[in-house]
């Protein structure tokens, strides 16, 4: 999406020159201005312009060749020069077109590299404001026109580092899935978040075969990556666990599966023993 620049936070001047449009004020969020966006702006109404100057100079051009036919020496040549001087303004129009994607181009632009991926994004100015990067689509955010400090975090379950924001208060790990609360200060650690019904995992627990042994023992050949002859031997040692620690999304599609063929299945959160539910 493309965002607007605001007077607030106002690009260099020869930005100024190229997009005077983009420096009013919107109700919309405000955003650091990127390049990116003053380069896709431009080319795309540089390119309307182009387009739109073509066609003018082709219909420019099939009157030239009407007017030759117009009988009468002084009519004709008039006529003929009217389209030829709008050709003319056509194809200036097309150029002045090609010279603003250019001008887009040349605006000095400043680097800021990304405190999460280091990748390098181009801005009109100096950021203060927040901004999304465009390698990893992650917000780097900003207090006072300076940026927000980035602590280092450990994953109590996976060990994974995770670089955040010294503003976060949660995270959800990007490996396990799992919602982590940060703690306060530098350290750097998290500790375990409140249980969450969206990012709890599952175990998915098979009760009764149905009237499908046959169907139901193909679909667990697949699910749990065994020989027909084993899933029909597992399948008469009830309740089996088809599924172990998954999400909530790929548990509910077993279940799912398996209530479609006429078996019963029930998903109970990995970390609780209680009663399976329904």
């Amino acid at each position: 999406m493309r965002r607007r620049y605001t007077e607030d936070s106002p690009p260099a001047e020869t930005a100024r020159r190229v997009r005077p449009a983009l420096c009013q004020e919107t109700p919309m969020a405000q955003s650091a201005a990127t390049r990116s966006d003053l380069l896709e702006q431009e080319y795309a109404d540089g390119l309307a312009q182009v387009i739109r100057a073509a066609l003018l100079l082709l219909g420019c051009l099939i009157l030239v060749y009407l007017f030759s036919l117009v009988p009468g020496r002084n009519p004709r040549v008039m006529l003929m020069a009217a389209g030829g001087l709008a050709s003319v303004a056509a194809l200036a129009y097309g150029v002045m077109g090609g010279l603003r994607m250019q001008r887009a181009r040349s605006v000095p632009a400043v680097t800021v590299n990304c405190p999460y991926c280091d990748y390098p994004m181009e801005f009109l100015a100096e950021p203060t404001e927040d901004w999304v990067c465009e390698g990893c689509h992650r917000r780097v955010h900003y207090e006072n026109g300076r940026q927000v400090p980035i602590k280092m975090i450990t994953c109590p379950f996976c060990k994974t580092v995770h670089k955040v924001s010294a503003k976060a208060r949660q995270y959800t790990c990007d490996r396990c899935n799992r919602a982590l609360k940060l703690t306060d200060g530098d350290q750097a650690s998290a500790v375990v978040a409140e249980q969450s019904e969206l990012l709890r995992n599952y175990d998915v627990l098979l009760t009764q075969v149905g009237r499908n042994p046959t169907e139901v023992a193909l679909a667990l050949e697949s699910i749990l990556v065994c020989n027909l002859r084993e899933a029909r031997a597992r399948m008469q040692e009830l309740p089996l666990t088809i599924a172990r620690n998954v999400p909530e999304r790929k548990a509910a599609a077993i279940r799912s599966r398996m209530r479609e063929l006429g078996a019963t299945a029930v998903m109970r959160p990995t970390e609780d023993t209680a009663a399976p539910r329904r």
